[in-house]
This record gives structure tokens, C-alpha cells and sequence, in this order.
């Protein structure tokens, strides 16, 4: 494992703290490293590749199956497509 330092507000460590006393963690670097991991497995987007711009061009002329095959593909993540287009409809 790598060593990260990084800077958090004061409510932050506070619940960070509470996570641990409620015995859900058993400290604060495995709250972290679990809440980081969680994010990271709700948002495979973010870890798209490079060349995503250029597939989203050829996904216009997909057909919704091609379309799903290449999201499950691209985003790797438990979500399908339409929830994927459905989240960012939201923001």
C-alpha cells in the first residue's frame, strides 16, 4: 500500500471519526481506503479511455444492443448504459 497525506475539513474527520467508533471501520485509513474504493466502483467513468470522445461519435450509429456491448465494455461498472446517460441527464 501507498502512504497518502492529504488536507480534510474539520467535518470530514469528525464523521470519519464516528465511522470508527461505531465499530464500522477499524480506523480512519480503512474508512478512507473504503469510501475512496466505493466511489471509484459507483463512477468506472472515470477511468474511461482516452479515445472515448471518438467512440461516442460512432455510438450514433449504433444500435441500443452494439451500444450497451461497448458501455459494458468502455465503463467495465455494474451499471447499464441508460442508467450511465440517465445519471448524467442529471447534472
Amino acid at each position: 500500500m501507498e502512504i497518502l497525506n492529504a488536507k480534510i475539513e474539520k467535518e470530514t474527520n469528525e464523521k470519519l471519526d464516528k465511522m470508527v467508533k461505531s465499530k464500522r471501520y477499524k480506523n480512519k485509513s480503512e474508512a478512507v481506503r473504503k469510501v475512496i474504493e466505493e466511489h471509484f466502483d459507483e463512477h468506472p467513468e472515470l477511468f474511461a479511455p482516452d479515445d472515448l470522445e471518438e467512440i461516442t461519435k460512432a455510438a450514433d450509429e449504433m444500435s441500443d444492443q452494439e451500444f450497451d456491448r461497448l458501455a459494458a465494455k468502455v465503463f467495465r461498472g455494474s451499471r447499464s448504459a441508460a442508467e450511465l446517460v440517465a445519471e448524467g441527464r442529471d447534472r
